[in-house]
């Protein structure tokens, strides 16, 4: 099952290439690969040259021998994008140049962090362990979007990583191999897309908190989450950074950037009035675009459709679901982190290839969670 995962794992990287290839030149993940390749060629030249570019700080000034790499691979003052140049600076070493050598370095990578989340939901029992293996490591939508060598799939690693550590910390197993799994985790997540960290990190200690006291835990969250929220919006007025501001500024430049599944928004103002208007449209945007009706491309076809049968999957839910169950503290965490995260694309992302691509994660999380609240045993006996 192990193989037959990994080979799925490598298919979709593959097809993820293919299809980018074809309609956007290779996109963003085969410029990476490119920028990975000018690091790798200052090895050639100085072995110092390569270290400073693959562990040194990036953006800014860099001296003059170096600069020529780093001006090259076209991602030196972006933090996201330069991280992947690293990271294929590195594979380089090994690969021979073959971009498909760097597919199946992601492959498992990607086999890794669903191996992670295996570990940490089938010891729950909360559906059967068949149904938990194709969620996990044959959900199209998820294999598709972590099949390229971009930032979804290093968001998912980094995930799996805190929480599996998260969850072994609680039970006092292996403190010091399971913080550095944490460190890891977080070290990913601030490199490839680091405002995560401000939804991540509440969601973590919670989890923490409640895993190792579980009463009642749903009404933490809650509360916590409320009361985070009330503060947020009363301590707005007196904050040295306007978060309205830098959100809305956020949108301002994905506005900016042109994109053939562009939709039109009205722009965000730097005030509570304005998010608070635009609640709904957010929501609107990213639990329900891209529209079949819409749809001009294949790629715009089929991730209608995934959200389609996302709604379809929440509709078989009402009739299938548990009569009662208490839910774990794990089950609470993918219910407001996927939240949370959808409410942020949905309030700063305006297209729908981008919307499809930055919620897959978090649709994951609510699929694994709307799926353990099926009453399975029920079915069986039907």
């Amino acid at each position: 099952m192990l193989l037959a995962a990994f080979a799925m794992k490598i298919a979709a990287g593959l097809v993820y290439s293919a299809v980018h290839q074809a309609l956007y030149n290779g996109g963003d993940a085969y410029k990476y690969f490119k920028g990975g390749k000018v690091i790798h060629n200052a090895l050639w030249e100085n072995p110092w040259y390569y270290l400073r570019l693959v562990f040194g700080k990036n953006g800014g000034f860099v001296e003059t021998p170096i600069y020529k790499y780093a001006y090259h691979t076209e991602c030196w003052d972006h933090v996201g994008s330069y991280a992947f140049c690293r990271l294929n600076a590195l594979f380089h070493l090994v690969s021979g140049g073959y971009y498909s050598v760097h597919i199946l370095f992601m492959a498992l990578l990607m086999l890794l962090a669903g191996l992670n989340f295996y570990k940490i939901l089938a010891p729950l029992r909360l559906m059967p362990d068949k149904v938990l293996y194709v969620l996990i490591f044959l959900s199209p939508s998820l294999l598709f979007w972590t099949g390229g060598i971009y930032k979804e799939g290093m968001v998912y690693l980094g995930l799996s990583c805190c929480m599996l550590a998260i969850i072994r910390l609680a039970t006092g197993k292996r403190m010091f191999r399971f913080s550095l799994l944490l460190i890891l985790g977080l070290c990913l997540i601030a490199l490839f897309r680091n405002y995560l960290l401000l939804l991540l990190l509440p969601a973590l200690m919670l989890l923490f908190y409640t895993l190792k006291y579980p009463k009642k835990a749903g009404w933490k969250f809650l509360g916590i989450y409320g009361l985070g929220l009330l503060s947020l919006i009363a301590l707005m007025p007196f904050s040295p950074v306007n978060l309205y501001e830098v959100l809305a500024q956020r949108q301002w430049a994905f506005l900016a950037e042109w994109g053939g599944s562009d939709f039109n928004v009205v722009p965000l103002e730097p005030h509570l009035a304005s998010f608070v208007g635009f609640l709904p449209t957010a929501i609107l945007n990213v639990l329900f675009r891209p529209f079949l009706w819409d749809a001009d491309t294949t790629v715009q076809l089929l991730s209608g459709l995934g959200i389609a049968l996302f709604w379809v999957l929440m509709l078989v839910f009402l009739f299938l679901k548990k009569k009662k169950t208490a839910w774990h503290p794990i089950q609470w965490f993918f219910l407001f982190y996927a939240i949370t995260n959808l409410l942020l694309v949905g309030f700063l992302v305006s297209n729908a290839g981008t919307i499809t691509r930055y919620r897959v994660v978090a649709i994951h999380f609510l699929i694994l969670l709307v799926v353990s609240l099926i009453d399975f045993e029920t079915l069986s006996k039907d």
